[in-house]
């Protein structure tokens, strides 16, 4: 009796002691039910599959209570894919998008804004591409890539007009050149693509202002008219085409190609086009760094990472976001696609130095310029609730003005005029 009691008694302990070893491993962050982050990108798969994957386990391995579900979308479906996922209650935790799909969303008020978050994420990023995501005095994006553009320009055409690459370091001195150019040689010298808003911010004019605690416009100021006069004369002269404002950048791509343009303001990835078309025209093109204004601003596109209002896990997409966005991980990624980092500590981790050294390709030549450039950037996509109609005006009233039906002076009184209206109705 006493035995069978004994082993009873073992057999309990031994039970007691597997439980609780049990209990231990399930309660570890190992066996634990995981937080599941949704994250969505846009283009990025399967060309950079690899890096991703690779990315995210290693994210895991530090976070063993998340776990991240990457899924890629295509850029025309992102919109709408995540306005059903949204409604439907089951949204993604964190998004890649830019800020032109950003604008509708936080217009139906679909986005949480990062900046109420109790911690300072900005310190890392560039500063100009921080506020890019700001919304009503709000922050809602992580800056994640950036492209912008260059000034490539052929040798031979500078060459008869006598202008060299030094000639080339202000906005004033690129106009100069540009005027050169058409006086001597009897060709346009570039072929711009106009957009009017961006351009009062690159010159350093504000486009709002408070006034007796209303929004108003206030961009109508001397140096606005001067922008609009200098593109009037170009085209009155011949610098630039006069049909610019119809046509798209294509078009100003195959006037360079055909030697009826000096110069090319162009995003890094269409130099490749260039180098394709012939020997000669690779050979004839050279570049610089693409002159900033007054407001010391370099326009571009940026690629931010956003989280849904409705996410479930907004910290936990988040801390995500941070590391996606490193600055070891936006020079890695920079290196694998050409697009630019959003962080500072990128450039003094060699960003691209190895990659200009060894090959000298435009591409890569644009890539090293826009880097030296990236204390200026900034995407200057126009954030307010009434954008789309603000942007509407500028363009009219611009397109009236460059054809030469009204002055640049009676130009600016429209917009200010219809700005005014909007704002306040």
């Amino acid at each position: 009796m006493k035995k069978l009691f004994r082993i009873n008694f073992l057999m309990i302990i031994l039970f007691s002691g597997l439980f609780l070893v049990f209990f231990i491993q399930m309660s570890s962050p190992v066996f634990a039910a995981k937080t599941e982050v949704k994250f969505w990108t846009i283009n990025l798969s399967p060309q950079y599959k690899d890096y991703f994957e690779k990315k995210i386990i290693q994210y895991e391995q530090l976070n063993p209570t998340i776990k991240i579900n990457w899924q890629d979308i295509n850029f025309s479906a992102i919109n709408q894919q995540l306005r059903y996922k949204i409604s439907a209650g089951n949204s993604p935790d964190l998004v890649n998008l830019s800020p032109q799909l950003m604008l509708p969303l936080l217009n139906d008020n679909l986005l949480f804004p990062i900046s109420d978050f109790n911690f300072n994420y900005s310190k890392q990023y560039f500063t100009k591409l921080w506020q890019s995501g700001s919304y009503q005095n709000k922050i809602y994006a992580f800056p994640w890539y950036f492209s912008s553009k260059v000034l490539a320009y052929n040798k031979e055409i500078l060459k008869l007009a006598g202008i060299k690459k030094e000639n080339l370091q202000t906005k004033a001195d690129f106009y100069q050149a540009a005027a050169q150019i058409t006086n001597r040689t009897k060709l346009a010298a570039f072929m711009p693509q106009i957009n009017l808003a961006a351009e009062f911010r690159e010159a350093g004019i504000n486009l709002f202002k408070s006034e007796n605690g209303e929004l108003k416009a206030a961009f109508n100021t001397e140096r606005a008219v001067e922008i609009i006069k200098k593109y009037q004369v170009m085209a009155e002269q011949g610098i630039i085409p006069k049909d610019s404002l119809n046509y798209s950048f294509n078009v100003a791509l195959e006037r360079y190609l055909d030697n009826d343009l000096a110069f090319l303001i162009t995003s890094p990835q269409f130099l490749t086009q260039i180098t394709a078309d012939s020997n000669y025209m690779a050979e004839m093109t050279d570049l610089t760094a693409l002159p900033v204004g007054k407001g010391k601003i370099l326009n571009g596109a940026l690629m931010n990472l956003v989280i849904p209002k409705t996410a479930k896990n907004k910290k936990e997409a988040a801390s995500f976001a941070v590391f996606i966005t490193s600055a070891h991980l936006q020079t890695e990624f920079s290196q694998l696609t050409g697009v630019l980092p959003s962080t500072r500590e990128s450039l003094t981790e060699g960003f691209l130095a190895a990659e200009i050294e060894t090959n000298d390709s435009l591409k890569l030549q644009a890539q090293k310029l826009i880097a030296d450039q990236l204390i200026y950037a900034s995407d200057l996509t126009l954030l307010h609730p009434q954008a789309e109609q603000l942007t509407k005006i500028l363009t009219e009233e611009f397109s009236r003005a460059f054809a030469g039906k009204i002055s640049a002076r009676q130009a600016l009184n429209n917009m200010e005029k219809g700005w005014n209206n909007i704002l306040n109705n």
